[in-house]
């Protein structure tokens, strides 16, 4: 369906002709096609392209119209969870293989993720994708493996996305560690084949042997402008010169601050002309969403004496991820220019002058609209209600909003409340609900990536579809704790403080959102 979207645009757009092209801010038009990409973006009451007469025209007035956010990095299938902390533990841990053997980590955080991504598959990730969206993301990575390959549902999957190609090896990405020969056949596929390689590396403290994943990485041809390092918080700063080819690291500074007190050296990164992304990482560490992790980056940049503008950060979840990700995609996201996709968001502004500003401090209630391939997924009723017939209501903030969401079998509307009821039918009963979920699989035995069974989920942190470290024997002692809310809240902003090892430095984040 073609679309029109008119309002103050901030199209970040890569234009080698137009002076400022990138942090232009102007009224306009938006032009999607028919196929959900944009052709056409017009200051002022311009006439659009040929063909548009029929189509309806979102007019947002003053309010903000952006490329759709980009989160490089989080694990979907943990994000009903809240923050997790230990109390057993003065100091940070090392690295990312010291705390899933905490006492508390399998009863915290596996078991009831395991309950809800096996019995519970499809209100997950429902739950998850539109917690993802109510921030302005459009495109996400980390969606759980899973049997059947789909392009999106909610937000772009940055691994599963094809854009109808079929091609499923546009994008690759491992949590896991891997051995040389899997980083060498990686580091093949990035050369030969124009892939992109998302890879958890060097995660944890300066100097740990954590470092070795991105020697390991180098030593395997790994390092090259499509490979994408997560975290890369265990590096010395040096060692970003010896990627000669710079690809790009992702950023999540809440996770790394929350578990062992340190982060990425960004401005090192960015010296050496590596490209910094921004990652939400997932919710017993990190951020809600990305329009959450901005203020993460804020206040971190501000506190470290970093020299990081307001639309540096931005650029972080727009512009910067959309090029890394046009390196494999057939269409460029992050930009709003002739020939990418309509991916985007439109924010409240308030009073603030400077838009880069305005979007570094917005909160979830700002988010007006969002459009992902020219298709109104979330939104006020005021603006979806004139384009799309049939929505369903969801709370976010204590404001009324409306959420494009289509029945498991995509034949019939989705209530809000199922999605919700479906999770809280795992959450009473854990045991009986797993217990029907295998017996259903048992029923109909296929292998796990067969698309004709059901949809079957696994956990990728740790691996698998049963759980490293097993299940309790007795599944009636999992707990699963209540659901976290769509948008950050002051609840949550005020567990940070005393927990975590940020040393005090999130306590103060409350500022930023305010």
């Amino acid at each position: 369906m073609a679309l029109v979207i008119r309002g103050r645009l901030v199209p970040m757009a890569d234009d080698p002709h137009v002076a400022d092209a990138e942090t232009a801010a102007f009224a306009g038009a938006v032009w999607v096609d028919d196929d959900g990409v944009v052709e056409a973006v017009t200051k002022g009451r311009r006439n659009g392209p040929a063909g548009y007469d029929d189509a309806p025209v979102v007019d947002v007035g003053t309010d903000l119209v952006l490329p759709g956010f980009i989160d490089l990095h989080s694990h979907l299938a943990y994000n009903t969870l809240p923050l997790w902390s230990v109390d057993d533990r003065e100091r940070p841990f090392l690295h990312h293989n010291s705390w899933p053997g905490h006492r508390s980590y399998a009863a915290s955080l596996t078991w009831p993720a395991y309950a809800l991504i096996t019995a519970a598959p499809h209100e997950l990730l429902a739950y998850v994708e539109t917690k993802a969206l109510v921030g302005g993301t459009t495109t996400i990575q980390g969606s759980p493996p899973h049997n059947r390959p789909r392009d999106g549902w909610l937000v772009r999957n940055a691994e599963d996305e094809t854009f109808g190609t079929r091609n499923a090896d546009l994008v690759y990405a491992s949590t896991l560690t891997l051995d040389t020969t899997a980083l060498g056949s990686r580091a093949t596929a990035m050369r030969t084949r124009s892939a992109l390689f998302i890879y958890h590396c060097a995660e944890g403290q300066r100097g740990s042997l954590a470092a070795r994943e991105y020697t390991a990485a180098a030593h395997a041809g790994c390092l090259q402008r499509r490979f994408v390092a997560v975290h890369c918080n265990a590096v010395d700063p040096a060692v970003f010169q010896s990627w000669r080819d710079p690809g790009a690291v992702v950023w999540s500074p809440l996770s790394n601050l929350w578990l062992y007190g340190q982060t990425t050296d960004v401005p090192a990164a960015l010296a050496a002309g590596v490209a910094v992304c921004l990652g939400s990482d997932w919710a017993p560490s990190g951020s809600r969403n990305v329009l959450g992790e901005l203020k993460v980056a804020r206040l971190v940049a501000d506190s470290s004496g970093w020299d990081l503008s307001d639309l540096d950060l931005v650029r972080m979840v727009t512009s910067t991820p959309g090029d890394v990700l046009a390196q494999s995609w057939p269409h460029r996201v992050g930009r709003l220019q002739p020939g990418a996709a309509a991916d985007l968001v439109v924010l409240r502004a308030g009073r603030r002058a400077d838009p880069f500003h305005a979007v570094v401090h917005a909160r979830e209630n700002d988010v007006r609209l969002v459009i992902v391939g020219g298709r109104l997924e979330y939104g006020t009723e005021q603006l979806m209600a004139p384009v799309v017939a049939r929505t369903t209501a969801v709370d976010v903030a204590g404001e009324r909003r409306a959420l494009t969401l289509a029945s498991p079998d995509a034949t019939t509307p989705w209530s809000w409340d199922e999605v919700v009821a479906g999770l809280e039918a795992v959450r009473r009963e854990p045991k009986r609900s797993i217990d029907a979920a295998r017996a259903l699989l048992a029923n109909r035995p296929f292998a796990f990536h067969d698309p004709r069974a059901p949809l079957r989920l696994a956990l990728d942190m740790p691996t698998g579809v049963v759980p490293v470290g097993g299940l309790p024997k007795d599944l009636d002692v999992i707990d699963i704790p209540p659901l976290e809310p769509l948008a950050t809240d002051d609840a949550w902003l005020a567990s940070l403080a005393g927990r975590g090892y940020h040393g005090g430095l999130l306590d103060r984040l409350g500022e930023v959102f305010a």
